[in-house]
């Protein structure tokens, strides 16, 4: 299956975006369910496909306008995005490279709705569990009046981007990629091995951010660590679900441990961001209102990433090793 264009993406119905068989009645190879013992190639097809048809089914949902499709297609996006990235030795450079720039760019645009629709909730269930006497102002409604005009603009954007042929290239790009993989020599290597092996490599990258993260004073520069871990992090634990059909419960572990801690560092990552919001908003207060109320909530959120760092200490204390 290949898109000419956006539309034909839009309205594609499949649940599975690829054929049953291939030619000359063998089974297609991209159908296969990865063996334990299989080839590295098993592997990584078997994930690409399944999140191609995530993307696809939350891309009908997103422009059904069904709740909590934004934040699905974004998840399979970075799926295949991060899949693409730890196993990049097991594909020519091109398309991969292409489809990673791409997938990031659809990343970001799907987030742009996404972080907006958070930090509000963030925001206002936080305004919601002060004592009235202690908001000061029509502090509720200036986070809406702000937070839901940038919502709205970017799931505006969203629309008009998934009709767009930005969209449907990416949409093609990956079918492609995942009906005739450009497979390099190194993908018909043993699957444990091969996974097994970037996961170390992405543990090792994870261990060195942490540990120029510990080794920095400065907090704004400490934070900006602390969320380059936290993507290093979310890395793994997706390498981490390519190798589970080969790696078992030694890959369960190691994905749930980096899924703990990638959470764990987004609840840092959301103070940070949203205390920045909580500055702007407190230096500019609206009619009626004072700083107060910004300054106390900014407050709150610095004793909530001072937790969600102390429980980040306290998971990478037990973080396992690696296979």
């Amino acid at each position: 299956m290949a898109y000419p264009d956006a539309t034909a993406a839009r309205t594609q119905r499949r649940d599975d975006p690829l054929p049953a068989a291939g030619s000359g009645g063998q089974r297609d190879r991209t159908t296969m369910r990865p063996g334990r013992e299989g080839p590295a190639e098993e592997l990584l097809l078997a994930y690409l496909r399944e999140q191609f048809g995530e993307l696809l089914t939350q891309q009908r949902r997103v422009q059904a306008e069904e709740p909590d499709a934004i934040h699905k297609m974004r998840v399979s996006t970075r799926r295949m995005r991060s899949a693409l990235t730890s196993y990049r030795r097991l594909l020519a450079p091109e398309p991969a490279r292409t489809l990673r720039t791409e997938l990031k760019w659809l990343a970001q645009l799907l987030g742009a709705a996404r972080d907006a629709q958070v930090m509000r909730h963030r925001l206002q269930d936080l305004v919601a569990s002060q004592p009235p006497e202690l908001v000061l102002g029509s502090v509720s409604a200036r986070i809406d009046e702000v937070l839901l005009s940038d919502y709205a603009a970017a799931v505006r954007n969203i629309g008009v981007e998934l009709q767009g042929r930005r969209y449907g290239r990416v949409v093609d790009g990956l079918s492609a990629l995942v009906l005739e993989p450009a497979w390099t020599a190194d993908a018909g290597s043993s699957g444990p091995e091969t996974a097994e092996r970037m996961i170390r490599r992405d543990r090792s990258r994870l261990r060195s951010r942490i540990r120029k993260a510990k080794a920095e004073e400065d907090r704004e520069l400490h934070a900006e660590i602390l969320h380059e871990a936290r993507k290093e992090a979310k890395r793994l634990r997706y390498a981490a679900e390519v190798w589970k059909p080969a790696g078992g419960q030694a890959a369960e572990v190691m994905a749930d441990a980096a899924e703990g801690l990638q959470k764990t560092l987004g609840e840092h990552q959301d103070s940070v961001v949203t205390r920045a919001l909580l500055r702007r908003m407190g230096s500019l207060p609206g009619p009626g209102e004072n700083g107060f109320t910004y300054g106390r909530l900014h407050a709150i959120e610095e004793m909530r990433a001072e937790a969600a760092e102390r429980q980040f200490r306290r998971l990478w204390k037990h973080f396992p090793k690696g296979p």
